[in-house]
């Protein structure tokens, strides 16, 4: 008599094992899919704050003082992306304020340039290359806050010292 209870006995571990392994394979497959859309996501991102730092870098660019005030540095490929960014009309860059001549800052806004640069970034979904682009965002995202600073503290001293002749004209 036990034999024949034995099968309607094991029916509960049959269907727990049956929807163990159901639920596994359907989580294997949700898991795909949802990493895939998270890496998406998450590259998205990354490659708008890139663009976002790219634009900064033109403006600057376009910021500096004009070329003819300018040593002309030597033609090289970065040199002519570079120059080719500046090719804005004039309409445009006169609505923008200089900035000071400063070659550090110059230097420095040429460097984020070259990191920003869209047709130098790997979109391949290598190791090499994701590491590569978050290393090239880090180092952009400091360039930026130097350049910050730079312009900070040029427009004070020309603030500062435009106010101090100010004063000292009126006494």
């Amino acid at each position: 008599m036990g034999d024949l209870f034995d099968d309607v006995l094991d029916l509960e571990n049959e269907f727990y094992d049956e929807g163990y392994n159901l639920g596994q394979k359907d989580g294997y497959r949700a898991g795909l899919v949802e990493g895939r859309l998270f890496g998406l996501e998450k590259g998205f991102e990354k490659y708008a704050a890139m663009g976002r730092l790219h634009g900064k870098s033109v403006v600057w660019t376009e910021r500096l003082l004009p070329p003819q005030h300018k040593k002309q540095p030597a033609k090289t490929d970065s040199n002519e992306t570079f120059n080719d960014e500046r090719a804005w009309t004039a309409e445009t860059s006169s609505l923008l304020l200089k900035i000071p001549e400063n070659p550090r800052l110059e230097k420095h806004i040429r460097t984020l340039f070259a990191l920003t640069e869209p047709a130098s970034l790997a979109t391949d979904n290598s190791e090499d290359s994701v590491t590569d682009f978050d290393d090239r965002l880090k180092r952009a995202d400091g360039k930026v806050k130097i350049i910050e600073k730079l312009i900070e503290k040029g427009a004070t001293d020309d603030n500062g010292s435009a106010l101090k002749r100010e004063q000292t004209s009126q006494a």
